[in-house]
This record gives C-alpha cells, structure tokens and sequence, in this order.
C-alpha cells in the first residue's frame, strides 16, 4: 500500500467526520444562513454584519474542505464513488 493510497483513505475519513459534524450542527448552519441573509434587509449594523458574513463563510469553508477531501481521497485511493459512476 503505497503512501498517496493511505493518505486517499485518511481524507475519505477526515471528509466523513466533518460531514457527521455537519450533521450534528444543521441547526446552527440554518440559523447562520438566515443571519447571512439577513445582511442583505439593513437589519443588522456594521458589528453584526461582519459577524454574520464570518460565519456563513466558516459553513463555506467547512464544505468546499468536504468536497475537496473527498474528491482527493478518492482519487488517491482509487475508489470511485457511486454518484462519478453515474455521470
């Protein structure tokens, strides 16, 4: 087993937890998508603006992390998952 094929797996599992985490946290991504776009009414002031726009860039973060673990793990690993089999 070769070096590129263990860290495949490792992100396939690092890319699982952080999507159980998500999971667990849906509630609060919810809450902050809504304050995200709450930004755009005039609600808030600059504070809780900026507060805000973090927050919903943390979830961004959080998943384009997921998505760019996953897609390296499975090439590395070479595992295909069943949604690239049906493209």
């Amino acid at each position: 087993m070769t070096t590129k094929r263990i860290f495949g797996y490792l992100f396939i599992v690092i890319s699982i937890i952080l999507t159980i985490a998500i999971i667990g946290q849906i509630q609060r991504l919810f809450q902050e998508t809504i304050g995200f776009f709450k930004v755009f009414t005039g609600i808030y002031d600059t504070y809780e603006s900026t507060k805000a726009i973090t927050k919903f860039a943390f979830w961004v973060i959080h998943f384009l992390l997921i998505k760019v673990l996953w897609t390296t793990g499975t090439k590395w690993s070479n595992k295909s998952s069943g949604f690239r089999k049906t493209l």
